[in-house]
């Protein structure tokens, strides 16, 4: 990770779910600045990893009973950046998506990333706005239209500039 109280922050987490119960499945291992893959199963949100942005190598896993109860934990997050559904229910999966409050929402796949895949946002504080690169000329642009009207033996014609 990016510094030793990166480290220390991750480390944190994981300390506060295993000792609020939580289930260690593999990693929790650190090496100087270097952290192994964490995953914990039996994730409740009274932990500290249920709720922070870790920035580190670890996957919580919160058991719930019914998809509204996942819904419900999801959307009290302060963030929104992706969430993943994985069904054979097609039709429950575009369901839950239309109620994540998340910017992008994968059914049956890993996230992605990059404009040559589609844009890229965050809802929350995960972000304001939208990657890509038709998104990111449209954000760091400012359209301006300035139509020049002539007639040419009785048609109009417009011609447009865009800055």
């Amino acid at each position: 990770l990016i510094s030793s109280q990166q480290c220390d922050f991750v480390q944190g987490l994981i300390d506060d779910a295993l000792e609020k119960g939580g289930t260690l499945l593999c990693g929790n291992k650190r090496e100087g600045n270097i952290m192994w893959p964490t995953l914990l199963d039996n994730v409740t949100i009274d932990m500290r990893i249920a709720w922070e942005e870790p920035f580190g190598p670890i996957l919580p896993f919160i058991r719930t009973n019914s998809a509204e109860e996942a819904i419900e934990i999801s959307n009290k997050s302060e963030y929104g950046l992706q969430g993943m559904i994985f069904t054979e229910n097609i039709d429950l999966a575009f369901n839950i998506a239309q109620e994540l409050e998340v910017g992008t929402v994968q059914i049956n796949g890993k996230s992605e990333r990059g404009p040559d895949h589609f844009p890229f946002l965050g809802t929350k504080s995960s972000g304001l706005g939208t990657q890509g690169i038709k998104y990111s000329i449209e954000a760091m642009s400012r359209p301006k239209v300035i139509a020049l009207n002539l007639s040419e033996k009785g048609k109009l014609i417009k011609l447009c500039k865009y800055d």
